[in-house]
């Protein structure tokens, strides 16, 4: 096991520890790892948001460590801006995960938890 993979191991456990709670700031919201969000103001963004911390943070949030170790993540801040970004092709990908780089959320977010992901992604 290469020190690379020993240090990933350990940031992956560090940030686990991490509190993911939300708290106000402005017009918007920041999470406790400093991305600032639209102002979270149904129940299924709010869900959203628990789901996408629970399942991708560790992936899709920048962090001073995961660049400092060189660690490849996609921010998703913005994403429903993107050109050819909609809806169907973000559940797909989602669902199906792209190999060796993302895990398939197939059997792990139901009908509802992806209407609520898809919410909050909409206003990250």
């Amino acid at each position: 096991m290469g020190v690379h993979h020993v240090s990933r191991l350990l940031l992956v456990g560090v940030l686990s520890l991490v509190p993911v709670g939300l708290f106000a700031q402005g017009g918007g919201m920041a999470s406790a790892l400093g991305v600032t969000v639209g102002k979270l103001q149904t129940e299924e963004q709010k869900r959203g948001d628990a789901i996408f911390h629970k399942n991708c943070h560790l992936c899709h949030i920048s962090t001073p460590q995961k660049r400092e170790l060189n660690i490849a993540f996609t921010e998703l801040v913005g994403l429903f801006q993107k050109p050819n970004i909609n809806e169907q092709a973000v559940r797909q990908l989602v669902q199906a995960g792209i190999p060796d780089r993302m895990p398939s959320f197939r059997y792990t977010l139901n009908e509802a938890d992806m209407n609520d992901l898809i919410a909050y992604l909409r206003i990250r």
